[in-house]
C-alpha cells in the first residue's frame, strides 16, 4: 500500500549579525551551518551601516532563510551560529516587513553613500 510522505512545512527566518573580527572565511562558515540544517538563504546582505567609518562601526550580516519547520529549530541555529567567534548574532525570529524591505534596498544603499564620501 502506498502512504505518501507527510507534507513538510518551511519556515522563513530573519538573522542578523555584527561582525567582531573581520576576516576570510566567515561568510563561508554561515553558509556552512545554515547547509548542515538544510537552510536555504533568501536573501543576503552585508556591508557597513550609515557613514560612519568601518574601524568605528561594524559590518552588518542581514540574511533571509527558508528552514523546515522543526521543533526547536530556531533553538539549534542559534546555538550553531554562535560557535563562530568573528560574528555576534543580534535576531534570529521570523521577519518582519521592514526586514525585507532592509534587505532589498537598506544597505544597497548605504554602501552606495559611503563610498561617496
Amino acid at each position: 500500500m502506498f502512504y505518501p510522505q507527510k507534507l513538510r512545512s518551511n519556515m522563513i527566518l530573519y538573522i542578523e549579525a555584527k561582525v567582531i573580527e573581520d576576516k576570510p572565511g566567515i561568510l563561508a562558515k554561515i553558509t556552512n551551518i545554515l547547509a548542515k540544517m538544510n537552510a536555504n538563504i533568501a536573501a543576503f546582505t552585508t556591508g557597513i551601516e550609515g557613514i560612519i567609518p568601518s574601524e568605528v562601526k561594524p559590518k552588518t550580516i542581514r540574511m533571509l532563510i527558508t528552514i523546515e519547520d522543526k521543533e526547536d529549530i530556531v533553538k539549534n541555529l542559534s546555538e550553531e551560529l554562535k560557535t563562530i567567534k568573528e560574528i555576534s548574532i543580534t535576531n534570529i525570529r521570523k521577519p518582519t516587513s521592514i526586514d525585507v524591505v532592509n534587505l532589498k534596498y537598506g544597505l544597497e544603499s548605504v554602501i552606495a553613500s559611503e563610498a561617496e564620501i
